[in-house]
């Protein structure tokens, strides 16, 4: 894997009427952000812009549907997903329903013996407890078979949901999908959460709409959905993260509060990077570890004592998710070394592979390797896999291809997942390294480094820093500023972490010296030395420690 550093070129140019730190300005003309006007909406997204949820073609019908239930008084099902999309979205779609005065009953599926979308035993329950509406959130758009089934049993389905979408639908009463092919909705990036957030404003401005501001305290769950589902924080998505982190900053959900209590996190300092790595995570441990209801419960619970309970579990199953993933990422890792490196993907399949971790192992492999991986949990008789592509390889397309070895199978560009009989497996395996070698021919082995500006050690004070924080929240399609920095100096260099895994240097050019750190390289520790020079490309951030502030070079590559 070779890798080569891209430094975009200087814009020339200036915008009007803004005295801007030029390293900034640089960067706003990078985004096409030219005038006063665009940086001002850029720094401060406004939530009136948010598009009218009646664009999506059959809201109306879904309002409607709705408004019977409510002068019928029934009872709405809503089925959810497992992951911390899947939960925030049947946690918003839950509270807005019974702001509205209705009974609802959510169902929330196990990752391990129910897999991903609705399922019958969902539905018979509905059956059970007589309800003739049910909603899905983050799934249901291929799911012919279980919505035909529920029709059959008298219960109308509203799908809710942004995963691809397959050429034959499912024969719902209604979907809200913005990846549907006719969709008229005009932002197609949307979350699970916040189409379900869609759905719920659309609900409040026909029903409710003396109520319609209340809806932003539901924004720390749309906040959290789309920031962990890693869609695009740009348009739309932006203007939801930037007000959802502002709400979860001073969140009314009791589960909330106790979770960033019981593990350590600052709510007071919540970015998107926070709600990524320290957040989200949490979220998502319990669905991958024993059921996902315990984090359902978890946001949806109104007792303090409950709460600090859940939270707890929900931190404990964390600790013994990043456990088992530390482990199994280096088994799995062996295993490629020897028998997969000459593959153009790796597959690979185990019966002790907990189904609830082989995503993000498929992610560090795919990450590592530059090569798109897929990563199976092996039972008496089918697999069920998660798999992480590359850029410029849609993996739903691949699998596409390969639909005649399939059961089921669905997700994004870079991410999804499949259910494949153990008798067919070695022949899919085949036929998927022949159609990524296909569609990967033209595409370079090479790994390209972005960076935005080179700087020099003393462009960078705290004041530079205080100006790249209104750039946030940053993630996919605005990604945090990476500069290019030249000639450093190392004046001081150790391996820190409980096991040396992470690098920690100071750094010097001139009289100007910046601590660095550079997370998963402690090994580079016998690579480098005391009074060597180096290249780094890094993020520049703002470091508290003990009530200490400082500025920290966060690296991301190393030249030397």
């Amino acid at each position: 894997m070779r890798k080569k550093w891209k430094i975009q070129k200087n814009i020339n140019g200036s915008i009007k009427d803004l005295n801007l730190n030029p390293i900034i300005e640089q960067l706003f003309l990078q985004k096409n952000l030219t005038t006063k006007k665009h940086v001002e909406d850029f720094l401060s997204p406004n939530y009136e812009d948010l598009h009218s949820p009646f664009l999506f073609r059959n809201m109306s019908k879904v309002v409607n549907r709705v408004k019977k239930a409510m002068q019928n008084s029934e009872i709405i099902g809503v089925f959810g997903d497992h992951d911390a999309d899947g939960v925030n979205s049947a946690t918003l779609l839950a509270d807005g329903l019974e702001m509205l005065g209705l009974n609802v009953d959510v169902y929330i599926p196990d990752k391990l013996t129910e897999g991903h979308g609705i399922n019958k035993n969902a539905i018979n329950e509905f059956i059970q407890n007589g309800i003739t509406l049910m909603f899905s959130v983050d799934c249901g758009t291929s799911n012919i078979e279980e919505v035909a089934y529920a029709n059959k049993k008298g219960i109308d389905v509203i799908i809710t949901d942004h995963h691809h979408a397959p050429e034959i639908l499912p024969e719902a009463y209604a979907i809200i999908n913005p990846q549907l092919p006719e969709c008229t909705y005009p932002f197609k990036e949307l979350s699970g959460t916040a189409v379900a957030f869609k759905v719920v404003q659309a609900l409040f401005e026909k029903i409710k709409p003396e109520k319609q501001e209340q809806l932003k305290w539901l924004l720390d769950t749309v906040c959290v959905g789309t920031v962990a589902d890693c869609v695009p924080l740009v348009e739309e998505n932006r203007i939801l993260v930037y007000y959802g982190l502002l709400v979860l900053s001073q969140t009314k959900r009791i589960g909330y509060k106790q979770l960033f209590a019981v593990s350590g996190i600052n709510n007071k300092e919540i970015t998107a990077s926070t709600v990524a790595f320290q957040i989200a995570p949490r979220i998502n441990a319990p669905g991958r570890m024993s059921h996902a209801k315990h984090s359902f419960e978890l946001l949806r619970t109104q007792d303090v004592s409950n709460a600090t309970k859940l939270a707890q579990f929900v931190e404990s199953q964390n600790i013994e998710r990043r456990e088992i993933t530390q482990k199994l990422t280096k088994d799995i890792e062996n295993i490629v070394k020897k028998d997969h490196l000459d593959k153009d993907f790796i597959l690979i399949a185990g019966g002790d592979y907990p189904v609830g971790v082989v995503g993000i192992i498929a992610g560090q492999i795919a990450q590592k390797y530059q090569k798109p991986t897929g990563i199976f949990t092996k039972f008496d008789k089918e697999s069920r896999g998660s798999f992480r592509s590359i850029k410029d390889l849609h993996i739903v397309d691949v699998l596409g291809k390969c639909e005649n070895y399939l059961e089921k199978y669905g997700g994004h560009e870079q991410a999804a997942g499949a259910v494949i009989k153990n008798e067919n497996f070695a022949k899919f395996c085949e036929r998927a390294n022949k159609v990524v070698k296909e569609k990967t021919k033209d595409i370079s082995d090479e790994v390209v480094l972005n960076a935005d500006v080179k700087i020099e050690l003393k462009d960078i004070n705290l004041k530079l820093v205080e100006e790249l924080s209104g750039l946030e929240p940053f993630g996919e399609g605005n990604e945090e500023p990476v500069f290019a920095i030249y000639d450093l100096i190392i004046s001081d260099i150790r391996a820190i972490g409980s096991n040396q895994t992470h690098l920690k240097m100071t750094l010097q050019s001139g009289e100007d010296r910046i601590d660095a750190i550079a997370f998963g390289r402690g090994f580079m520790v016998s690579l480098l030395h005391k009074g060597d020079k180096i290249n780094v490309l890094a993020n520049v951030q703002k470091n508290e420690w003990n009530g200490n502030i400082n500025i920290q070079l966060n690296i991301v590559d190393i030249n030397y």
